[in-house]
């Protein structure tokens, strides 16, 4: 299994750019040889050279190169079982996937990308803490149950799309209701929601019961805004010609914006924070805001490890590169004394 299968495009670039730099050097080479004398006369003098040694030592080099971008891509071997021992917290993260979210006024990129980027750059600051997903538009379903595999978080991440629910609309009052049950499950003393949403729930009676549920059962509902004032437009689907087609109302292009107030007010009444995501490195500040929740101590959970098999192909890497500069693409002196004695 590779865990980080996503720099397969950045290695076959980098591939790419090596043999085409392996083509310009060789031809430098040969030009200024044969500026040096002519081919004949290099023939005459270079002939007690060996011709495939170089060879050898080229791709000696490019596999070298191959094994460490083989283990850039951090290749993972069987699973095993890890005991938990320290301290942790149980983290429900509910993620708004409506249609709004496919928006792309985050310096570029759509709001659930961003999201996506940020949660799982999360995630892997959260050794110790148990993280469920629950994903959310005009309905909710539980996406990942709360578990310490951060590995299959992250997969269950992946596959978030707003297609995975049929129901429009931003029902973050079921998103509250929905992550609360998951702690009903669990013994655990400390609690958490993180609520990733970029509108304004309609339903304000159901939403400020949801919320008053959390305050009587003391979880934080930590609130983060995906968006930006200004909005952008929802893409919806491409034309015959290939056009971005975007979502409309009584035939005007629909331009979703951050509204922040509810959110605000959800974790003021429930003594949590309010972060705005304006780009992916807002995550540190998510993170940042996690840490100062007191968490609890922690055994007898078990996280799912896969064994790291990056090693070996760097090791395999740096014995051919040794191996390579030790080469000499001369013959030894003695084999190459007696050549020039033959021809005296």
């Amino acid at each position: 299994m590779l865990r980080n299968p996503e720099n397969l495009l950045l290695l076959g670039v980098t591939a790419i750019w090596v043999m085409l730099l392996w083509q310009v050097t060789a031809r430098d080479i040969r030009r200024r040889r044969e500026a040096f004398a002519s081919i004949r006369m290099l023939e005459r003098i270079a002939s007690h050279k060996p011709t495939r040694r170089p060879v050898v030592k080229w791709l000696m080099v490019l596999l070298g190169l191959a094994l460490i971008g083989f283990a850039l891509l951090r290749p993972q071997g069987s699973i095993f079982e890890e005991e938990v021992y320290g301290e942790g917290l149980d983290l429900v993260i509910a993620l708004d996937i409506s249609k709004s979210m496919y928006a792309n006024d985050i310096e570029g990129n759509s709001r659930l990308d961003v999201a996506k980027a940020i949660l799982s750059r999360m995630a892997n600051g959260l050794r110790d803490d148990r993280v469920g997903l629950v994903v959310f538009a005009g309905e909710t379903m539980v996406q990942s149950p709360l578990s310490y595999d951060k590995g299959a978080f992250l997969t269950f991440l992946e596959r978030v799309s707003p297609n995975l629910l049929a129901k429009q609309g931003t029902n973050m009052a079921g998103a509250i209701q929905t992550s609360l049950d998951r702690f009903d499950m669990t013994a655990s003393q400390s609690k958490v929601i993180l609520l990733i949403s970029d509108g304004e729930d309609r339903d304000e009676g159901r939403l400020q019961t949801a919320v008053d549920e959390a305050i009587r059962k003391k979880i934080p509902v930590f609130t983060v805004g995906i968006g930006s004032e200004r909005g952008g437009r929802i893409p919806v689907a491409r034309n015959w010609f290939g056009d971005i087609e975007y979502l409309r109302h009584k035939g005007q292009v629909v331009v979703s914006k951050l509204e922040e107030k509810t959110l605000r007010e959800i974790a003021d009444k429930t003594g949590a924070r309010y972060f705005r995501a304006s780009d992916i490195s807002s995550a540190k500040e998510v993170i940042g805001g996690l840490d100062g929740i007191k968490r609890v101590a922690v055994s007898g959970g078990t996280r799912l490890i896969r064994h790291e098999l990056y090693y070996v192909p760097v090791l395999l890497a740096f014995f051919l590169l040794l191996l390579e500069w030790m080469l000499s693409e001369r013959i030894p002196y003695e084999r190459e004394r007696d050549h020039w004695l033959k021809r005296i």
